[in-house]
């Protein structure tokens, strides 16, 4: 792997220099430096609505002193420039330590040195822009050829390679070259004054050859086929019933419901229903839930590139690793970044994830599955008289401090006689997160995953989240009738 020019100058003379600004001053320091270049390319209705290229360098330096962080950020990698950076974010540590009654101290790993690049078959750098504005013309024209009832499209391309290097005051220096592509596809369907919309994406880490899949290639004509059949969608009534999630909404519910309560920073601050619970049944025994962003799961479900939400390394140079949040319905453990480790007096769990090198790392997931049961699918459906068959997730609100939740499903059916049976639309889902965990009654034998963005505190990460399909008895269903 050849580092960048620009990146050279983040050597062992700039760390040295680094130490001895901060000798007796700071407790812990890093610095994470990105050069970043990319394509976007987007078309609306057929035509061309915005096409880029870009390349952008930044830098964010971090330090700490007994509880008070600085943070500054800077697009002029200069050596000059670092090191005057540097002497301000020490001063902002020391105004931290004397505004914060929160006092402790950072806590301590083993340095890694290590040099990565993920592999790929086509780089993205390498590919002609012309064949990157193919893909989303054959997207756009596979939409609005679908039916007449199409009336809107959109369709979105970009990649992005990031030559990333990290540096810490425990020795750390980590260098990293990650290739990133992403596609998505949207549609409006009208008809009679009624207007359904269907959206669909498809990302992950690695080259242009994630759009030679099955996925990609169908994902316009999946995205136009949704959004026509919701026309005829017919809304259900409320009530109680058995449902069933597919593995997409599964994923969604243990990411949004379940996951950010499990994210130490909410435990610290008491706005997760989960505090003082770690050790207790929360779920049902045959309940286990893990976050594991390691590298490799692409490989193993066959795909040519790795899953969106994974990382060899979180932003605070920690090792990505398997936690087991539930094992067998026990709570076992929360999900931590630096801070949050330190502060609990627990070891960082490769957590600490930023939307960019010039945003403070956040506790944050990555690959968060539900683990499956030994259920077909059609043993789930057949024993059950009346239900609703959900798929995918649309929109809806989740607090991890009380556990509510509600969600509006894209697509779901009715289940009569156990057999599937006509589409509905507008479908939601109430509840609390961890009655749904206690009121499991099938659990399929395979994950699926899906891939998204998460926001928090003001800035999104990649993630994936996943599960197998699963039967729930009495959950509250509504919709606009």
């Amino acid at each position: 792997m050849t580092l960048l020019n620009e990146l050279k100058i983040f050597d062992n003379n700039l760390s040295s220099r680094f130490e001895k600004i901060a000798e007796n001053t700071l407790e812990y320091w890093d610095l994470r430096a990105t050069i970043t270049s990319g394509t976007m390319i987007e078309f609306t209705n057929n035509k061309s609505k915005e096409m880029a290229s870009y390349q952008k360098e930044s830098c964010g330096i971090r330090t700490f002193s007994l509880g008070g962080w600085g943070f500054l950020t800077l697009e002029d990698l200069s050596k000059a420039a670092l090191i005057n950076s540097f002497e301000k974010a020490v001063k902002l540590a020391k105004l931290s330590e004397a505004q914060t009654d929160n006092k402790y101290h950072i806590k301590q790993f083993d340095p890694i040195n290590d040099t990565f690049e993920l592999k790929v078959k086509k780089k993205v750098e390498n590919t002609d822009i012309s064949e990157k504005i193919e893909l989303v013309k054959d997207y756009e024209r596979t939409i609005n050829e679908y039916d007449p009832k199409i009336k809107n499209t959109n369709s979105i391309y970009y990649d992005a390679i990031h030559n990333k290097i990290f540096l810490n005051s425990f020795g750390s220096k980590i260098i990293q070259i990650e290739p990133i592509c992403r596609s998505f596809c949207m549609a409006y369907a009208q008809k009679n004054g009624l207007i359904q919309r269907s959206r669909n994406s498809i990302g992950g880490l690695g080259g242009f050859e994630l759009f030679d899949t099955n996925k990609a290639q169908e994902l316009g004509r999946k995205t136009a086929k949704e959004a026509v059949e919701l026309l005829d969608a017919k809304s259900p009534k409320g009530g109680q019933f058995t449902i069933i999630m597919d593995p997409e909404l599964t994923g969604t519910f243990i990411h949004e419901a379940f996951g950010h309560a499990v994210e130490a920073d909410y435990i610290l601050s008491k706005e997760s229903m989960l505090e003082g619970r770690r050790g207790e049944q929360v779920a049902l025994e045959e309940v286990s839930i893990k976050d594991d962003p390691r590298l490799g799961k692409g490989k193993e479900l066959g795909l040519p590139y790795e899953l969106f939400g994974s990382y060899k390394y979180d932003d605070e140079g920690i090792p990505s690793q398997e936690i087991f949040i539930i094992e067998k319905g026990i709570l076992k453990n929360f999900l931590h970044n630096l801070e949050s480790a330190s502060r609990m007096n627990e070891e960082p769990n490769g957590h600490g994830r930023a939307a960019s090198v010039s945003i403070h790392p956040q506790v944050r997931m990555g690959i968060t599955t539900l683990s499956p049961g030994d259920w077909s699918l059609e043993e789930m459906i057949e024993d059950i008289k009346e239900g609703v068959f959900c798929e995918a997730f649309q929109y809806g609100y989740t607090d991890p401090a009380s556990g509510n939740f509600q969600f509006k499903c894209k697509l779901s059916y009715k289940i009569e006689k156990g057999e599937r049976t006509k589409m509905m639309r507008d479908v939601s889902l109430t509840g609390m997160t961890l009655e749904v965990l206690n009121k499991i009654t099938a659990l399929g034998r395979e994950i699926n995953y899906s891939d998204g963005m998460c926001g928090k505190g003001g800035q999104g990460v990649r993630v994936c989240d996943g599960g197998p399909y699963v039967r729930i008895k009495n959950i509250t269903v509504g919709g606009l009738n």
